[in-house]
């Protein structure tokens, strides 16, 4: 066997390895963060810390909007779309975080995307939603071919590339 075939036999079975011990290890948070998706869990951090967890139905009587929003996709045109969802500010406030000092708001999804949001964006009025319903029927979870149960949606972001599908918490920064 060449020098060069056992480096690479070697290099191979080094990833495999580094792949199999990272999938063991994150096997515990996989599993949280599935429990959340299934419970429809969405979760606020101030500084590391867990301060507020909340339901659809808490999150919904926190004041449910419907907003229209432009869905823009691998070169295709905006397609509007009529959401149902309530602004992210409101679900800080209500968690009662602490917005001095801080700059972003860090949103995670469950496929391990992370969008930061500028504490000024998410302040705006009729901006930043976290949505639940499009179109009158809900987001769906990612096993059923959906986005959600929630995703967060910059209204005023004409492409949506910031926006985060699968969304299960926010932690200001």
């Amino acid at each position: 066997m060449k020098k060069s075939t056992m480096m690479i036999t070697g290099i191979m079975v080094f990833l495999v390895l580094v792949v199999g011990i990272t999938a063991y290890l994150n096997q515990e948070n996989a599993a949280r963060k599935t429990k959340l998706n299934d419970d429809a869990i969405f979760t606020i951090y101030d500084d590391g810390q867990q301060i507020a967890a909340y339901n659809m139905v808490e999150i919904q009587a926190m004041g449910e909007e419907r907003f229209q929003a432009h869905l823009k996709t691998n070169g295709k045109d905006p397609i509007p779309y009529t959401y149902t969802g309530v602004l992210l500010k409101t679900i800080l406030e209500k968690a009662k975080v602490c917005f001095q000092g801080k700059t972003s708001v860090i949103v995670s999804a469950i496929d391990g995307y992370v969008v930061s949001v500028s504490t000024d964006k998410v302040m705006e009025d009729d901006n930043v939603y976290l949505a639940y319903m499009r179109e009158g029927e809900l987001i769906g979870t990612r096993e059923d071919g959906g986005k959600g149960p929630y995703q967060m949606i910059i209204r005023k972001d004409a492409f949506s590339q910031y926006w985060c599908k699968y969304a299960y918490s926010a932690e200001l920064k």
